[in-house]
């Protein structure tokens, strides 16, 4: 016990509850975590040394940290929406290079950009959550060397995987191009990793917006690159180049917009390595297999399928894959606010929270779903124009990942709360094996609708495996059906729209409009939910809870 209490400083303590965050990958979209965007309750124990620091200089800045509750929601709130125009400047991007590239062209491109993505959620291993955590519990002096050890790590944990996706191409005999692309994206990769590493003083001292504005910097510049590109007339590898690009951009930005907090080096401390991993060693397992699985599918593709095939997946994967981070953002806006109590042993109160999670998972993700399958005609034609036109059946089918994706995120916060590691590892892991399963029966005679019910199934079945460990780990907890009949309520009426002459994004925006209408007349949506988009003071007969 003693030991154990010597090592505590070092290693920052218990992690808290609102664990994981999203890593971006190199061409404008993202890798699949268990939680992305903001860390408000680790971020919360910076900012309470924060403002001890500020009562110490007579409070002269007080204002700029206000309490954590209101920087949590304000935190999660610019980060759903800096994430949502992002999104929408990636799908501009994307939409550019289908055209130029043709749905074939597109699908190689994907294939090398996912390869990569895909060893950039193998090797990210926890290590930004690790720094956010530690952050907060090491003086301003230690920062420095805890950063550059952070990076010294996570760029040699990248290299190595992009040394293993480079071979795998060559292996998979994808041919000169698409060996040279992965290692061109494999650069792109190292230039992310730093940016990733230094937003650990952006998000440990809860400074999202300045964050947000470092995304959206890299898709945009992605995206005036990509448009010049296309103008100039260029091939696959100089889109391929363009992401890595972008990385660079993002690198000096967020190095710019880090300066003042820390300073950014390099480090090789093998015993502060050692320590990391001892640490985090489950939570990374379980994290790098969550991130693996659905870009296996990609893989998949490229090996089993046409290469026209591969771009209707690929058209479509992309869409999704933006896309999928939402479930994340929009739960860790509200779920360490909820949460805290698991952190003091309140089990009655974690089991209320976990419930107002789940409830907002399933609301959410019936939208994600509805507005997907309503609007796919409009969002493939424009990104691939009447050439894509085949892979809106394709979006239709993946569209449905989002309900379960909602669930089966909610579910693995929930686990990381209560430190059950152990299923969540297994369940990922049989995830992984079986989407490579079902891709390898559905794709050669389904082709890309094969490889999206793969996905769905795959996401289906880990939902209900998450959902089903947590309710084991944490006697007591009931999966509400309460709110059922407001939500297929909301459902039906959305439905209706299916008749009106509005086209594909008409319907989807009404159905929308409908849907959380009908949700808030009934008042299916939580406190915390309204609360965080409408002040107080405008919602009448509602007091403000204390924080």
């Amino acid at each position: 016990m003693r030991r154990r209490t010597r090592r505590q400083p070092r290693l920052a303590g218990r992690p808290r509850t609102d664990a994981v965050a999203t890593q971006a990958s190199g061409d404008g979209g993202a890798t699949v975590m268990l939680r992305p965007g903001a860390v408000p309750v680790w971020g919360a124990m910076s900012e309470q040394r924060s403002h001890q620091r500020e009562r110490a200089r007579g409070g002269a800045e007080r204002d700029r940290h206000p309490p954590q509750s209101g920087v949590a929601i304000r935190g999660g709130a610019v980060r759903v929406l800096g994430y949502a125009a992002g999104v929408l400047v990636s799908l501009a991007a994307a939409a550019v290079i289908v055209r130029h590239l043709g749905v074939p062209g597109f699908g190689r491109y994907v294939t090398a950009t996912s390869l990569v993505a895909l060893v950039g959620g193998v090797t990210e291993a926890g290590i930004v959550v690790y720094g956010i955590r530690a952050w907060g519990a090491q003086s301003p002096e230690e920062r420095p060397a805890l950063i550059a050890n952070l990076l010294g790590l996570r760029l040699a944990l990248a290299l190595g995987g992009v040394v293993c996706a480079t071979v795998f191409a060559l292996v998979a005999g994808y041919g000169h191009v698409l060996v040279l692309a992965t290692l061109i994206a494999g650069a792109g990769l190292l230039a992310q990793v730093a940016a990733d590493v230094a937003s650990v003083a952006l998000q440990a001292e809860l400074l999202l917006a300045r964050l947000t504005a470092v995304e959206l910097a890299r898709r945009a510049a992605m995206l005036l690159l990509v448009v010049a590109l296309a103008l100039l007339g260029a091939g696959l590898l100089p889109f391929v180049a363009a992401t890595s690009v972008a990385a660079l951009v993002a690198a000096a930005a967020m190095l710019a917009a880090v300066r003042g907090l820390v300073g950014v080096r390099v480090r090789a401390d093998i015993a502060a390595w050692r320590a990391l991993f001892a640490e985090t060693l489950p939570y990374a397992v379980a994290l790098s297999l969550a991130a693996v699985y659905l870009y296996v599918t990609v893989i998949v593709m490229s090996l089993v399928a046409s290469a026209t095939q591969t771009g209707l997946f690929a058209t479509s994967f992309r869409v999704t894959q933006a896309a999928l981070a939402v479930p994340a953002l929009l739960l860790t806006a509200v779920f360490p606010l909820l949460a805290r109590s698991g952190e003091e042993g309140e089990t009655s109160e974690l089991r209320d929270a976990l419930g107002k999670i789940l409830t907002v998972a399933l609301l959410f993700g019936v939208w994600m779903s509805l507005a997907t399958a309503l609007g796919a005609d409009f969002v493939v034609r424009v990104i691939a124009g009447v050439h894509g036109d085949p892979a809106a059946p394709v979006l239709r089918i993946q569209g449905l990942i989002f309900l379960v994706s909602f669930v089966s995120t909610s579910s693995a916060l929930g686990l990381v709360t209560l430190r059950r590691y152990r299923p969540l590892i297994a369940i990922t892991a049989g995830a992984l094996a079986l989407n490579v399963a079902l891709g390898l029966a559905l794709v050669p005679p389904l082709g890309a609708q094969g490889g999206a019910i793969a996905d769905v199934a795959t996401e289906a079945l880990a939902a209900i495996a998450l959902t089903g460990a947590l309710l084991r780990s944490l006697p007591g907890q009931r999966v509400s059906l309460r709110l059922a009949p407001a939500a297929l309520l909301a459902c039906g009426l959305a439905a209706l729209v299916l008749l009106a002459p509005i086209g594909s994004l008409g319907r989807a925006l009404v159905a929308s409009a409908i849907y959380f209408a009908v949700l808030a007349l009934t008042g299916a949506l939580p406190d915390e939910v309204t609360g965080s988009v409408v002040p107080a003071r405008l919602r009448p007969g509602r007091t403000r809870r204390p924080t």
